[in-house]
């Protein structure tokens, strides 16, 4: 019969020996304290940085849709104007107001008095942008 060890924490009965100077923690009175790191305090503060780092990452996303919309808007708004000619990359063109419809011109507002809705300028991507 075997003799059963006092202490079983620190007893491996398969290999008959004492494995406390393996364990991660103390495993008598005697050993010495185990302090607990206050994580609480690192967790508030990773997540009060992270917080600010999403918050700036969001507003910037957010200011890129709304220059994508108008951008699109207006891209839009010109492509489905009336116009007779071909528009030339970096020229500035302006949209009117006509009777039925919306028309583009070289013309500028100053040189008649038709509604004038925009100026714009088309980029080397076919996009049409607000002056």
């Amino acid at each position: 019969m075997k003799k059963k060890k006092p202490d079983a924490v620190v007893w491996d009965e398969t290999h008959e020996t004492y494995f406390a100077k393996l364990l991660p923690y103390a495993s008598s009175l005697s050993g010495p304290i185990i302090e607990v790191p206050n994580v609480d305090a690192f967790k508030k503060k990773g997540v009060d940085k992270v917080s600010k780092q999403f918050q700036a990452e969001l507003t910037d996303l957010q200011e890129k849709i709304k220059s994508f919309v108008s951008l699109a808007a207006d891209t839009q708004q010109v492509y489905n104007a009336h116009f007779k000619f071909e528009p030339i990359v970096g020229e500035t063109y302006y949209l009117y107001q006509g009777l039925n419809n919306t028309f583009l011109s070289l013309i500028e507002p100053s040189q008649w008095k038709q509604e004038h809705l925009g100026t714009f300028r088309l980029n080397s991507d076919y996009k049409w942008e607000r002056l």
